[in-house]
């Protein structure tokens, strides 16, 4: 018998994607517990967007005072995440934001 792992599923409150997108905000977190890195914030249809991934014991989080660098803790590594689109540039089609 074989057991697979729990479906992550998220579900934001009934304005919650209108507020996002109202405040031009997103959102990061990490889950130490489960090792997770979320980035939440909005497609340009309106909808939810989530974007996760896995780290080794994920923890502290910083963000450059521009806004486009952030910065993570794992165990034994500190991730650099940059913006790579110029600003006003769309992603590109079928990404989001």
């Amino acid at each position: 018998m074989s057991t697979s792992a729990p479906q992550l599923e998220i579900a934001g409150s009934r304005n919650f994607t209108s507020w996002l997108r109202a405040q031009r905000a997103s959102l990061a977190f990490t889950t130490y517990q489960s090792g997770k890195l979320f980035l939440i914030g909005t497609k340009p249809d309106g909808k939810l967007s989530v974007f996760e991934r896995t780290f080794e014991r994920c923890m502290g989080l910083s963000i450059s005072p521009d806004a486009q660098t952030l910065w993570m803790s794992s165990v034994y590594q500190l991730w650099r995440f940059e913006n790579a689109l110029p600003a006003g540039a769309a992603p590109p089609a079928g990404r989001s934001s």
